[in-house]
């Protein structure tokens, strides 16, 4: 059995192999890797790719083909009932990606960072905790759950900054006022998160779930969702673990239904 424990591979090999398979279009997370080579490098090249493939066994260099499995495992993700992912910059550091992949028996977790890529298999049950593990380490933010109308937090974006104290409610200012200063602060890093789910064939996603790494309060989440009165709603909590992942499980439901 492939991936009976994390294997990590070249980019460049996984997506010559999309290729090489024609899987059809590469997953956003795994993204198009458009290097060129001279002809009589492009076939060195190729060779390493063979090489570094048969090393966990995703190739079989005695008949120059791509295992079944491993063609399976390419075919899963492409077409893969349910997806995590998630998109990561840093003020200090390369980006980097991640994908669960899932259905009722089992996961996948693709790890992309730099030009390697890690592929491990997980309990379906933990795919969306799986992904936000993944996160750095960073603080939640010390604040309850709030929503703000688009149109209240958008109509005093340039209002006079303030410092946001979290430990008196009563000085607290409006809610749309904490959504601009936690969102005008100086950020660490930016995570966006999506889900997606695929039925008959069709596959539907998320707007994306944003993870902010803020330097002064901490890891908040904010995403958007459609309001009663067709302006939208801006909902920011605490970016903990358990919250993360409890809007992501709540997101993947509704994507579902």
């Amino acid at each position: 059995m492939l991936l009976e424990e994390p294997v990590t591979v070249p980019r460049l090999a996984v997506a010559r192999a999309w290729e090489w398979e024609q899987i059809g279009p590469a997953h956003p997370v795994l993204g198009i890797v458009d290097v060129w080579f001279e002809d009589d490098v492009s076939a060195k090249v190729d060779d390493l790719i063979r090489q570094a493939l048969a090393e966990p066994g995703f190739y079989d260099l005695r008949r120059q083909r791509i295992v079944g499995e491993f063609r399976d495992l390419l075919l899963g993700i492409a077409n893969a009932e349910s997806e995590c992912y998630c998109f990561s910059a840093f003020r200090e550091g390369q980006p980097s990606a991640v994908l669960a992949t899932y259905n009722s028996r089992s996961g996948l977790l693709i790890t992309v960072n730099d030009d390697l890529v890690t592929l491990e298999r997980i309990p379906a049950s933990r795919a969306l905790q799986a992904v936000v593990d993944t996160l750095p380490d960073c603080r939640p933010a010390g604040i309850r759950e709030f929503s703000v109308a688009r149109s209240e937090y958008s109509a005093n974006l340039v209002s006079e900054f303030y410092s946001l104290d979290v430990t008196s409610d009563y000085t607290l200012p409006s809610e749309a006022d904490q959504l601009r200063t936690l969102m005008a602060s100086r950020r660490g890093a930016v995570h966006q998160f999506y889900v997606a789910a695929r039925a008959n064939s069709t596959r539907s996603s998320s707007l994306p779930l944003t993870v902010v790494d803020t330097a002064d309060t901490g890891r908040v989440l904010t995403f958007i969702q459609d309001g009663a009165s067709g302006d939208d709603i801006i909902t920011c909590g605490p970016g903990s673990a358990e919250y993360i992942t409890a809007t992501l499980d709540n997101t993947m439901s509704a994507v579902r239904s």
